[in-house]
C-alpha cells in the first residue's frame, strides 16, 4: 500500500525542502509578510523582507540648481513635493525636508554634509522600494541627479512551515520569525512565463519570485528541476539550488 498514494501526482509546495542533502537555516524577524517560496533579504536592522533590490536609499543631488525662481517636483513613493527654488541650495533643501516631513509617510529627508554638500538624502524602512523622481524647471532629470541603493543582502528562501494553527495563514506575518534557507535544495516560486532548462543560473526579482533574466535582477543559484504545478496551480514551481 502506498501510504502517499501517486507520488507523481502529488504537487509540491513553495518553500517545500527537496531531498536530504545538506542545508543551511537561519532565523530572523520579518519586516513584513513573506509568503513560502519566496526571495529573502536582509536589511541593514536585520529583518527580513522580500525583494531582489530593495531599494531603501536615494541622494537627490540639487548642487547645481542655484538659479532662483525654477520649479522643482520631487515625487517619492508617489507623492508630489513641490518647490521654487530660492538661489541658495541649502534653503531649498530645508523647504523640501520639511515638506517631506508633512506629507510623505516613512521617508526619512536629511541635508547632506562634507561631500554630499548641496544634496538631499532620502532613506526608508518601509515594506515597499523607495522610488524618486526629479523634474527641473520641466524636465525630468532622475537618471543624472538621483541615485538609489539598497542595504539589503540577500540571505536565501523562506521556506515552508506548517502554521495554519495561527489563523489558517500561509505566510510569515510582520516580526515573526522567518526561516530562511541558506544552502541547500528547495522548491521556490517561478515569475510568470519563465521556464528555465535543467542547470540555467537562476535570479531573483523586486518581488521575491524566481527567474532566468538578469536585468535588475539578483543572481542566487541553479534551478535544478523542470517547472512544475504547485498546490496552488496559479503559481508554478523549480526547485532551485
Amino acid at each position: 500500500m502506498n501510504l502517499y498514494g501517486n507520488l507523481s501526482d502529488q504537487p509540491a509546495m513553495a518553500g517545500l525542502l527537496y531531498g536530504m542533502n545538506p542545508k543551511t537555516i537561519v532565523s530572523y524577524p520579518a519586516g513584513e509578510t513573506i509568503g513560502f517560496g519566496k526571495g529573502v533579504f536582509f536589511k541593514g536592522d536585520k529583518s527580513a523582507v522580500v525583494g531582489g533590490k530593495y531599494t531603501n536609499h536615494a541622494v537627490v543631488d540639487l548642487s547645481a540648481y542655484t538659479t532662483a525662481s525654477k520649479n522643482i517636483t520631487l515625487t517619492i513613493n508617489g507623492v508630489d513635493i513641490t518647490a521654487t527654488t530660492s538661489g541658495t541650495v541649502a534653503t531649498d533643501i530645508a523647504a523640501l525636508i520639511a515638506d517631506i516631513a508633512a506629507d510623505v509617510e516613512g521617508v526619512t529627508a536629511t541635508a547632506g554634509t562634507g561631500s554630499d554638500s548641496g544634496k538631499l538624502l532620502l532613506a526608508t524602512d518601509e515594506g515597499d522600494a523607495l522610488t524618486v523622481k526629479l523634474v527641473y524647471d520641466g524636465s525630468d532629470v532622475t537618471s543624472s541627479k538621483v541615485t538609489t541603493s539598497a542595504d539589503g543582502t540577500y540571505a536565501g528562501v523562506s521556506v515552508f512551515h506548517q502554521n495554519a494553527f495561527l489563523d489558517s495563514r500561509g505566510c510569515y506575518v510582520k516580526t515573526e520569525a522567518v526561516n530562511v534557507m541558506e544552502k541547500g535544495y528547495i522548491y521556490v516560486a517561478l515569475a510568470s512565463g519563465v521556464t528555465p532548462s535543467i542547470g540555467a543560473t537562476a535570479y531573483v526579482t523586486t518581488a521575491g519570485l524566481f527567474t532566468t533574466e538578469s536585468s535588475g535582477n539578483t543572481q542566487v543559484g541553479v534551478f535544478k528541476s523542470e517547472k512544475v504545478s504547485g498546490v496552488d496551480n496559479d503559481i508554478a514551481l523549480i526547485v532551485l539550488e
